[in-house]
């Protein structure tokens, strides 16, 4: 019989890959300075993960059943924004003038596809920083805004935005390793 020598063990040597280390960078924010595009990243707090699903299609054949995949379905991606005051830096003004692009409620105007899409990269860290995960999420977009839960003159808590953002699909890159293995 093996013996189990602790010692020998991989957990001494494995690093978690904690949901703490992350961030999200917007390739260009539509309708936003140019100086604009980390200023989300930076004021960023929560944010969903890609997730993939292929529905299984149920075909018939005579007594019997199969099955295969349809179309792929990407997830909606939820985020949440600190709501800091920056002026036209702010993530409310951000998002809202990349919201006016969809719909601008002023003229009733809409954006083509190509002008209020974005290409975002979410990327999970190791402790020192460095990217181990890294998702592209092309013709990114935000479908929903809420620019806070509601105002309460009893509580000092921040103000927090949440969105939700649609993207056509996903990429993630080879993770890398980079753990040194001391």
């Amino acid at each position: 019989m093996a013996q189990l020598v602790l010692s020998d063990s991989r957990t001494l040597t494995m690093e978690p890959l904690r949901k703490n280390r992350w961030l999200m960078q917007f390739q260009k924010i539509p309708n936003a300075a140019n100086d604009t595009n980390n200023e989300l990243s930076f004021v960023a707090l929560t944010s969903g993960v890609p997730e993939l699903t292929l529905e299984a299609k149920e075909y018939h054949r005579l007594n019997e059943r199969f099955y295969m995949n349809s179309k792929p379905s990407w997830n909606e991606l939820p985020m949440t924004f600190y709501d800091f005051i920056s002026g036209t830096n702010s993530a409310a003004d951000i998002l809202y003038k990349w919201m006016t692009l969809l719909y601008n409620p002023l003229t009733g105007a809409m954006a083509y596809k190509s002008q209020f899409t974005t290409t975002g990269t979410l990327a999970m860290l190791d402790p020192e920083g460095a990217p181990v995960r890294i998702w592209n999420l092309y013709q990114m977009w935000p479908t929903k805004v809420n620019w806070g839960e509601g105002l309460d003159a009893t509580s000092d808590d921040p103000n927090i935005i949440s969105v939700t953002f649609r993207y056509d699909f996903a990429i993630k890159q080879d993770d890398i390793d980079t753990n040194p293995r001391t």
